[in-house]
């Protein structure tokens, strides 16, 4: 969760924090700092609630599944693979994005329509459905919360992921509510 707050995960979910800041700067004209981080903090609450509650649903399904012993292996040697392919696109070897896998056209148009919402509700919302987004180190947890076969344990896995990008997500919040002038959003 350290390494993804920091590189791939932080450019696509930094990308939505940054475009809730900039709407909610936009329509509401609150000036304190506290008002301008209250949509980021339910951003990210709306994340570590999705990745755990979805987290645990995958892992239900893991357990609906029943993968047998060599299909859990297959899983984990798949899961390596990915871990693996993220490595070499970080170090440059392969170009990012030479193998992406992407969410279709209308549920991509959905979240910029709810990046542009003025519903209050919109900054949980969009937060909570960052789980979906094509993120490899997300996919790559995912997996493993799905060869969990358990709700607690895929729940556990994705929350304390979610937990380790918090950092980086924080840091763009306090940045974005307290910066003035020409650098606000």
């Amino acid at each position: 969760g350290l390494v993804a707050g920091t590189s791939s995960c932080l450019a696509v979910t930094g990308g939505l924090l940054l475009s809730v800041a900039a709407k909610y700067n936009e329509t509401v004209q609150e000036r304190t700092t506290w008002g301008k981080f209250q949509p980021l903090l339910h951003f990210n609450m709306g994340r570590l609630a999705s990745y755990f509650i979805l987290g645990g649903l995958v892992g239900l399904l893991g357990q609906a599944v029943t993968l047998s012993t060599r299909m859990t292996g297959l899983l984990n040697i798949a899961v390596a693979f990915v871990m693996l392919w993220l490595a070499l696109q970080m170090l440059h070897i392969i170009p990012k994005g030479s193998c992406p896998i992407r969410p279709p056209k209308a549920f991509s148009r959905w979240i910029t329509g709810l990046a542009e919402s003025r519903n209050p509700l919109a900054p949980f919302a969009l937060g909570a459905l960052t789980f979906f987004l094509p993120c490899g180190f997300t996919q790559s947890l995912q997996l493993v919360a799905l060869a969990s076969g358990s709700f607690l344990q895929g729940a556990l896995t994705m929350f304390v992921f979610a937990l380790g990008t918090l950092p980086s997500l924080i840091g763009i919040s306090t940045i974005s509510a307290t910066a003035r002038g020409s650098f606000q959003t």
